[in-house]
């Protein structure tokens, strides 16, 4: 099994989702798979909607494609994926935004430090 990963990043949000192949591919392959995909799908689209279209706004569809192909969405056995903006050893930073894993790393933590 050969891991990649796709997706996007801007100022405000990123997605990136990591699916496999049985088979390896150099980065540039993988490219060129994509870059096909992506053409598929923006011929899918009328012409005006292709203008402005954004690979945001199209990754799922890529995905769906790429499954086609082959590629499967990795399945964790468990992750681990807290609100990134929040200190960790303040329990009441950015409040009602933090999570359950965000708390339970700052209970932990802060207890070790304690020690």
């Amino acid at each position: 099994m050969h891991i990649y990963n796709i997706g996007y990043g801007t100022c405000e949000e990123s997605d990136y989702i990591q699916i496999y192949h049985k088979q390896k591919f150099t980065k540039s392959e993988f490219e060129t798979i994509v870059a096909g995909v992506v053409i598929k799908v923006l011929r899918g689209m009328k012409p005006m909607e292709r203008k402005r279209v954004t690979f945001q706004k199209i990754l799922y569809p890529v995905l769906q494609e790429l499954t086609k192909k082959g590629f499967s969405r990795v399945k964790f056995d468990a992750e681990f994926d807290v609100f990134g903006w929040a200190r960790i050893l303040d329990e009441n930073d950015w409040g009602t935004d933090r999570d359950e894993q965000l708390n339970f790393l700052t209970r932990n933590v802060s207890k070790e430090l304690k020690k």
